[in-house]
């Protein structure tokens, strides 16, 4: 199996910056929140310094405490080279700089998108990746140490284990049309397992919340930072998820207006039941996912973009496409061409949808890769907003 010692070149021109910032807040559960960020952003040059430690080596080891990835301890390594570079000055090539925020899978941490979160601040993004509690494992600035929770593993392992889940799954069709797959997604997502998972999704989005208050906090100057005046906040931000990290990127786009777009990666929908996001949203995923996801296209009323991508594994959707040392854990496809496939897709839609360009993640051509569904229910809904009108 092809190892890498260093991460693939940045897609685009400017030298990447990153960042960590630590974050506390009491969340609406009134638990007290304990959050970690790192930030990707252009630079416009590496200062001379070395790159950027990809995982801390003490979060790598937490891994052994923790049922639900312990098996991947020895699966993946570590011990690569990044193409960002810590605390860099932020590039002065453009005033502002559009956000995006990047969710990591459940128990995982959040480096584990450190190729995306590189790419795309390469191409002029600013993106923030955060580690939350209990279901992240991070290493927070001020030195301390944060495990997935036991309940969250526990939660996670009930669902893949749960009889009634694991018959579902067993009747999931590839390609089924779409009332058969939107009709598996609502007997999904109405298990009784899901409802203690979904709180943790909510919790993750009311996170990501809170750091976009951040972020405005940092663009006006009322805190001290790099960017002061340099955040293209008002045209929308993006958020993009993987696996467990999906249906948080849809709940944040459904309940926050500042967020313009979202994109799934191999991810689910629960919590999601009878929610019209009402933002553009895309899913690329390996197929019979969107059973899975059905829900989401069925009350978008804006569109809802179904992409499968044959011949690859759930975890090829993150930095393991370069760190896995087994190759249980991967597809078949080459690891370059899975990270451009990504990248170009979550590249081309954020640019569409946040900075108006005439890029269409329609016009990309991937061998594997179909678009198996798109839908829009504007015109359906509009239909029904006409009716209450000429009513009243």
């Amino acid at each position: 199996m092809k190892t890498f010692d260093a991460f693939p070149e940045p897609i685009g021109s400017y030298a990447v910056g990153r960042t960590q910032m630590d974050f506390e807040y009491t969340a609406s559960d009134h638990s007290k929140r304990e959050l970690t960020a790192f930030v990707y952003y252009p630079s416009d040059s590496s200062e001379g310094k070395t790159t950027s430690t990809y995982m801390f080596p003490e979060v790598y080891e937490m891994l052994d405490e923790q049922p639900l990835l312990a098996p991947l301890k020895d699966a993946y390594s570590i011990d690569i080279k990044t193409q960002c570079y810590d605390d860099l000055a932020l590039s002065g090539k453009e005033k502002r700089y559009p956000v995006l925020f990047y969710v990591c899978g459940g128990g995982g941490s959040p480096e584990w998108g450190t190729v995306i979160c590189t790419d795309l601040a390469s191409m002029g993004y600013v993106v923030v990746s955060i580690g939350h509690p209990n279901s992240t494992m991070y290493k927070r600035k001020d030195g301390r140490l944060f495990n997935v929770s036991k309940d969250f593993s526990d939660v996670i392992m009930a669902f893949s284990e749960d009889p009634e889940m694991v018959a579902l799954a067993g009747k999931m069709e590839m390609r089924p049309d779409d009332e058969t797959a939107i009709e598996m997604c609502q007997n999904v997502l109405t298990l009784p397992i899901l409802a203690k998972l979904t709180e943790y999704s909510e919790l993750q989005a009311e996170d990501v919340r809170y750091v976009a208050d951040y972020l405005y906090k940092l663009d006006s100057g009322e805190l001290n930072s790099i960017f002061k005046g340099r955040l293209l906040l008002d045209i929308g931000m993006g958020i993009v998820g993987h696996s467990y990290g999906g249906p948080t990127t849809a709940m944040v786009c459904r309940d926050d207006d500042r967020f313009a777009c979202g994109i799934g990666l191999d991810s689910g929908a629960f919590g999601l039941q009878g929610s019209d996001l009402k933002k553009p949203f895309l899913l690329l995923f390996c197929e019979p996912n969107y059973n899975m996801n059905a829900i989401i296209g069925a009350n978008n009323s804006m569109e809802t973009y179904y992409f499968s991508v044959d011949r690859v594994a759930h975890l090829d959707y993150c930095d393991i496409v370069f760190t896995s040392v087994n190759e249980e854990l991967r597809g078949e496809r080459d690891a370059m061409e899975m990270r451009n496939l990504v990248t170009d897709y979550t590249k081309n839609f954020f640019d569409h949808y946040i900075l108006q360009k005439a890029a269409s993640v329609e016009s990309l051509a991937y061998d594997g890769v179909d678009l198996i569904k798109k839908t829009s229910n504007k015109g359906h809904n509009q239909a029904v907003a006409d009716k209450r009108m000429s009513k009243s």
